[in-house]
């Protein structure tokens, strides 16, 4: 019942967004004048192609194409599933990352088929459609929530374990009644439940959840029989471990009956590492991961690496033509420095750099090696002898990384993530530190803009790396990246 409730609901929800698409399209075209008065008014020195638009149906390219976008789009990010669990947050960032996706198709539509339309109009329709999409979603949302808490629309679930995460799950439920979820029965997947392991249960859940905890059960039948007394929508295995020979028939019974079941993936409760779900074949796959994880980000992470690595070799070019010949006619050698570097999960790449030392240099290093300035596994010395003349304003101003620009467009670096550590380092890390390497390396990270010079254990360096991965997002990587201009142009904490 409440599977198809969500499907009229969802059904509903898709005619409203082709509404709102629509809607969103003329009062984009017939409100563009607005944007003119106001870009007057204020002199905010906006630039118009022109005051006057083509005619309306010009622009019915760009709502076909839009239309299209859009459903593919929503569809894709989940903005047609269970909106259950969903926070106000997520609806947000569902509209606007599928209208900042539909605003560059429709520009490379329009560029591909040589059609000259207004960016204007194209931005404003995009931001009018993004604006009205969360705000029905919000109101779709809050009041399917309404109900809820009135008990409508609710969604009936056993839940099969007396242990950690049944009480973790119950305590959600607890708190948030707008989810429609109502806890129905609690059951043992065994028989013979100890009394004692019953009752510490059951007091666990009123300290809580404040209420009784309703009926526990154990064993097979007695289950099989509550599916049948209270209308369980599903039913969800918790603490499987110890019981998963009985969870396999549990599952034959509830499918038997139509009912839906879920195991909880997080089998051990490892802290920070988090589990998922995926197919292989037909083959269902539990993962164990830390963060970042698989997030759909860093598909968006790598593109805007791709992106800004081609613009910015293109646009440096005739600096690094300087700075070549600057390398050449300081010191004899090579203007590109080659090194082997660990990646990803300890994928081997030659970093370039430009070369800002002589030659032989590798060679020395033992003999510096007493007066690292670094403790543990890596070598940081302030006044290298082995840094040329030239080599010195390079590193001061971090102009030799520049060249890990090809790094990062051909897929071996990130823009910004861990600095790429030698084979020789990683081969001294404790287990702990190879986390660094389950991250993308890239050009810069939190540790080249909070002082290099400033740090000088490696522990402190790494616990720098290992919090930009746990907390990872797309909005600190611009952060970062926007941090570390001054700290290039003012040469602050290189080495």
């Amino acid at each position: 019942m409440l599977k198809e409730n969500w499907r009229t609901i969802s059904r509903v929800e898709r005619f409203g967004d082709v509404a709102i698409i629509i809607a969103c399209f003329f009062a984009a075209y017939y409100s563009r004048s607005s944007l003119l008065f106001w870009n007057e008014t204020l002199d905010l020195g906006l630039q118009f192609g022109g005051e006057v638009l083509a005619p309306v149906r010009d622009y019915f390219i760009v709502l076909l194409v839009a239309l299209i976008s859009y459903l593919v789009l929503l569809n894709t990010f989940g903005a047609y599933s269970s909106m259950r669990l969903s926070s106000s947050w997520q609806l947000l960032r569902i509209s606007f990352l599928s209208s900042f996706i539909v605003f560059f198709v429709l520009a490379a539509t329009l560029f591909l088929l040589k059609i000259d339309l207004s960016r204007s109009f194209i931005g404003l329709f995009c931001f009018l459609v993004a604006l009205f999409l969360t705000g029905e979603r919000y109101l779709v949302l809050n009041l399917l929530r309404f109900w809820r808490r009135r008990g409508k629309n609710f969604r009936n679930i056993l839940i099969c374990g007396f242990g950690e995460q049944a009480l973790r799950l119950t305590a959600e439920v607890s708190r948030r009644s707008e989810l429609g979820i109502r806890i129905r029965v609690f059951a043992h997947l065994r028989d013979d439940v100890p009394l004692q392991l019953a009752d510490a249960f059951r007091r666990e859940v009123r300290r809580i959840s404040g209420s009784s905890p309703g009926r526990l059960i154990g064993g097979s039948s007695a289950i099989a029989k509550a599916l049948r007394e209270y209308a369980i929508d599903e039913v969800i295995f918790t603490d499987v471990v110890d019981v998963m020979p009985h969870v396999e028939e549990m599952v034959l019974i509830c499918s038997e009956q139509g009912v839906r079941t879920t195991i909880a993936a997080d089998l051990f409760s490892i802290g920070m590492v988090k589990s998922g779900l995926s197919y292989f074949g037909d083959m269902p796959l539990i993962h164990f991961q830390t963060p970042p994880g698989d997030r759909w980000e860093l598909s968006l992470k790598r593109v805007i690496d791709v992106l800004g690595a081609g613009l910015l070799l293109v646009l440096l070019a005739p600096l690094f033509a300087l700075l070549a010949v600057a390398i050449r006619l300081d010191s004899a050698g090579p203007v590109f420095f080659r090194q082997r570097r660990m990646g990803l999960n300890g994928r081997i790449f030659e970093l370039i750099k430009f070369r800002s030392m002589r030659l032989g240099a590798e060679q020395q290093l033992g003999e510096l090696k007493k007066f690292n300035e670094m403790s543990g596994p890596v070598f940081k010395l302030r006044d290298d002898p082995r840094v040329t003349r030239v080599g010195r304003v390079l590193r001061r101003f971090s102009l030799d990384e520049l060249p890990q620009l090809w790094n990062v467009l051909v897929g071996d670096m990130s823009l910004v993530g861990p600095r790429p550590p030698i084979p020789g380092e990683v081969s001294m890390y404790e287990r702990r530190d190879r986390r660094r390497l389950s991250m993308r390396p890239g050009m810069t990270c939190t540790w080249q803009v909070s002082g290099r010079n400033e740090i000088s254990d490696f522990e402190s360096w790494v616990k720098l790396d290992l919090e930009y991965i746990d907390n990872w997002s797309l909005a600190r990587d611009f952060s970062l990246l926007f941090r570390t201009i001054p700290a290039v142009i003012f040469g602050r904490g290189a080495r």
